[in-house]
């Protein structure tokens, strides 16, 4: 931004907020495919059943349910992010192109200078 004046290279943004909503779907996919086999791993509860295991049980569970949680939420975030980048794009886009076409109508005439009263 220079002297009030935003610069904007719609190609290079609108790409820029693809790769992050694709970003967002690599992480989102790693969340169901490495996320999915950790959960089906402790559910077997490889730590055991008796006393240790269930006390170990009692701690990890709920530090894997926040971690898959915030993995997903992530992916969606970033996702979700990217489509905005996307859309904000296009409508600063079609917002410049709407305002220069009203501009264009504004019928040119010279104007004096208006006159102080006395």
């Amino acid at each position: 931004m220079a002297e009030g004046q935003i610069w904007l290279d719609p190609d290079r943004a609108s790409r820029g907020g693809a790769d992050l909503a694709m970003a967002g779907e690599a992480i989102s996919a790693a969340r169901s495919e490495v996320g999915g086999e950790v959960a089906q791993a402790s559910a077997r509860r490889p730590w055991g059943r008796d006393e240790i295991g269930a006390a170990f049980e009692k701690q990890y569970r709920g530090f894997e349910e926040t971690l898959l949680r915030a993995w997903e939420n992530l992916g969606r975030s970033i996702h979700g992010l990217g489509a905005d980048v996307v859309r904000s794009v296009v409508a600063t886009i079609e917002t410049d192109e709407s305002n220069a076409r009203q501009l264009g109508e504004i019928p040119h005439q010279h104007h004096s200078p208006p006159r102080h009263w006395r």
